[in-house]
């Protein structure tokens, strides 16, 4: 629930500064996805690692966690290479779809690995 709670912020995170990036500052959304993605994934550590596993700072958890972020980052930024630029679609589309599967990877990543 706890880690539902967290995702559901940092997914609104993520929307809101890809939306303002791209539809304010006229950002490729390539770009402002990947930029997103990172502001996302600093605050979805900290929330995570204070309120949803509970753990205690460590340098190994630390970089277990990028890990497992940096694999959702080029999750990401493939699932939206296909979307907005070889099917052309909407760029909302692409984020929508990687909500649907990247929260998923992160979870059983981080999980069973990061806070084990």
């Amino acid at each position: 629930m706890k880690y539902s709670l967290v995702g559901c912020i940092s997914t609104v995170v993520y929307f809101l500064c890809v939306f303002i990036m791209v539809e304010f500052f006229e950002e490729d959304p390539l770009l402002a996805s990947a930029i997103s993605f990172i502001i996302m994934t600093i605050i979805s550590f900290m929330l995570n690692k204070k309120y949803t596993f509970v753990s205690d700072f460590s340098h190994s958890r630390l970089m277990r966690f990028f890990i497992a972020a940096f694999i959702g980052f080029i999750l990401n930024f493939i699932i939206m290479f296909i979307i907005v630029k070889v099917l052309s679609l909407h760029y909302t589309i692409g984020e929508l779809v990687t909500t649907l599967i990247i929260p998923l990877i992160n979870f059983t990543l981080n999980n069973y690995w990061t806070f084990k």
